[in-house]
């Protein structure tokens, strides 16, 4: 089944684009193989929730996915300084940060 479409246009260089707090779509289905831990699918339903979430289509399901198993290999102190840089340069690529998200001219809050 094909998911609804998540990606908001962009608004030209000058704009900024307001994402609503919270992202209702529905939540992807986790890519075959992840094999996520409960904590993991956890993650994952509030990644695709959050409001940069409308920013991600099905092509982003894959990253946000390497996001959630190296964010886990961090935490359970198997991660290291490479997993670390791939950590950032996922959030960036995704729109995590606050300086991503400024590059993107988007900014989270309610749509006026």
């Amino acid at each position: 089944m094909k998911q609804p479409t998540r990606r908001k246009p962009l608004s030209g260089a000058s704009a900024t684009t307001k994402l609503p707090i919270v992202c209702t779509l529905p939540v992807p289905p986790v890519p075959p193989g992840a094999d996520f831990s409960d904590a993991q699918s956890a993650r994952w339903s509030e990644l695709w929730t959050s409001a940069v979430a409308w920013l991600w289509g099905e092509p982003e399901t894959g990253l946000v996915a390497a996001y959630v198993h190296l964010e886990a290999q961090l935490f359970n102190g198997s991660g290291t300084a490479a997993t670390i840089r791939e950590i950032k340069s996922l959030a960036d690529s995704l729109g995590l940060s606050p300086q991503s998200r400024a590059r993107m001219n988007v900014a989270i809050g309610e749509e006026k």
